[in-house]
């Protein structure tokens, strides 16, 4: 695909993450000063799968990859990190910033396409935190992680957690969605409603990629893997349902 087409979905995937985007957060996770109080009350829940592999936060420079509402920055803020979030979603921005406001910390949130973060002077960051859905967006997997290394500081640390691919991709949610685990096409579906409620806010264009396309995509880019790790599904916990990958950035 070329850069006008990859840009032409870039958009369509802009447009859905803000089709009353906003709201949905408010009714899923309630107004952003309850939110807040609740993160202020238990940080540590709310980044339980990132903390394990950070060690202590506090100082440390955190760019947390396509954020969205911004749960996870602000309970690392909270921590004492400093913390930047990278989404390019007006509505996600919009609902981190009055969590962050009633949390009482400082959140810096930059609304930009991920791929053009490198190219934006934030300088280099101590860790990069991604959790459950942000993959999928990414129509070329290994430009994706050799933006990650530029956004990095010698040494620095990647979380990924992330949905697992045998979940995505056997076990399709999507009409239509072939069950092959090593099909390369495009899905078009509907963005997630995280009320519940099943409402069509919007349509994405999704790639699902396979444990060893994203494995080879980091290790190409100079990540030096960790730690990788499965998790049993949510609903099947004989079935994987995420992974969580841990990698030092180690440019040549």
């Amino acid at each position: 695909m070329n850069s006008e087409g990859a840009a032409d979905i870039t958009e369509t995937n802009r447009a859905a993450w803000n089709a009353a985007r906003y709201q949905a957060w408010r009714t899923a996770l309630g107004a952003p000063a309850d939110e807040a109080l609740r993160l202020r009350t238990d940080p540590e829940k709310a980044a339980r799968r990132i903390l394990p592999h950070l060690g202590s936060v506090a100082g440390k420079r955190i760019c947390n990859v396509q954020g969205s509402h911004g749960r996870l920055a602000v309970s690392l803020a909270l921590l004492g990190a400093q913390v930047t979030v990278i989404d390019f979603a007006e509505d996600n921005r919009r609902y981190a910033a009055e969590l962050a406001s009633a949390a009482q910390v400082g959140l810096d949130y930059v609304l930009s396409d991920i791929m053009a973060a490198a190219d934006l002077g934030l300088g280099a960051f101590d860790a990069l935190v991604m959790e459950l859905g942000i993959l999928h967006y990414h129509l070329d997997i290994a430009a994706f992680f050799r933006v990650m290394g530029r956004l990095c500081d010698a040494g620095a640390t990647l979380v990924l957690h992330e949905f697992h691919p045998v979940q995505r991709k056997l076990f399709p949610a999507y009409p239509g969605q072939a069950t092959d685990y090593f099909s390369a096409d495009l899905v078009r579906a509907p963005v997630p409603d995280p009320t519940g409620e099943g409402r069509v806010l919007g349509e994405c264009q999704y790639r699902f990629w396979t444990l060893a396309e994203v494995l080879g995509a980091a290790l190409a880019a100079g990540f030096r893997v960790k730690a990788f790790q499965e998790h049993p599904d949510w609903n099947d916990p004989t079935l994987p349902g995420a992974y969580t990958l841990v990698a030092d950035w180690r440019p040549a």
